[in-house]
């Protein structure tokens, strides 16, 4: 400290003043001292990593009726077994504007199963974790698969069913994935599904007799093109049953 000026300090401050004067004066230079450290904030707890696998109940609820597709509805209708897979996007088993494989085809005209469980076969355990089938119903009505389990590697459904009477319709989906877009198993998920034509037979009406079509053509959608209204044939429910 200079000491003039504490020499000025000790003959106008009285002894308290000159040492209050003192700590303020060290306060203010440069003491050496750190400033105190904030404590950090507590980091964010990272978020829930979903399950590698889970389980789904399916319901499959006709609504095919007289009532609700009134053109010429046949007589005994009913949904034949359920067949698909569990699996991932290396493989697709068959597509809207795509073309019927020996198995969609037998499924959509005869209600077959046993072609297309051997597609299915043939790709596990590279693309395809599991074949997923089930009993048929009458329509309206409604039918179960107790449990599916799906793995974070295969995450996808496909599954479809034959109208019949019909010459080569079916509905079902294809390579539906049941986790969103953050990567979570979802909870519950309702498919509505409407009526598709294999491309592989000609016939026009429910009861129409065999007609081959050649070539095969794409399979597309028959909503509300004649036998068809533009109502639903029903709806696939996946629920989560293991959370």
């Amino acid at each position: 400290m200079n000491p003039t000026f504490n020499g000025f300090l000790k003959t106008r401050l009285d002894p308290l003043a000159f040492t209050v004067a003192l700590v303020v004066m060290s306060a203010c230079g440069d003491s050496g001292t750190e400033p105190v450290a904030r404590p950090e904030p507590e980091p964010e707890p990272p978020p829930p990593v979903a399950a590698a696998t889970a389980t789904y109940r399916v319901v499959f609820a006709s609504t095919w009726s007289a009532s609700t597709h009134p053109t010429n509805f046949p007589g005994g209708a009913h949904l034949s077994p359920l067949i698909g897979a569990v699996h991932n996007d290396g493989v697709t088993f068959w597509a809207r504007d795509g073309t019927a494989t020996p198995g969609i085809e037998s499924m959509a005209e005869t209600g077959g199963t046993s072609t297309m469980t051997a597609e299915i076969q043939a790709r596990i355990p590279g693309n395809a974790l599991a074949v997923v089938s089930g009993s048929g119903t009458r329509s309206p009505g409604s039918t179960t698969i107790q449990a599916i389990t799906l793995r974070e590697d295969f995450p996808l459904v496909t599954l479809v069913t034959m109208i019949a009477p019909s010459p080569d319709w079916f509905v079902g989906v294809s390579g539906l994935s049941l986790r969103d877009d953050e990567g979570s198993w979802i909870g519950e998920l309702e498919v509505v599904l409407y009526p598709y034509d294999a491309g592989t037979d000609s016939g026009p009406n429910y009861t129409s007799a065999n007609d081959d079509t050649q070539p095969k053509e794409p399979i597309r959608s028959l909503r509300g093109e004649n036998p068809f209204s533009d109502e639903p044939i029903g709806t696939f429910t996946f629920t989560r049953t293991d959370s």
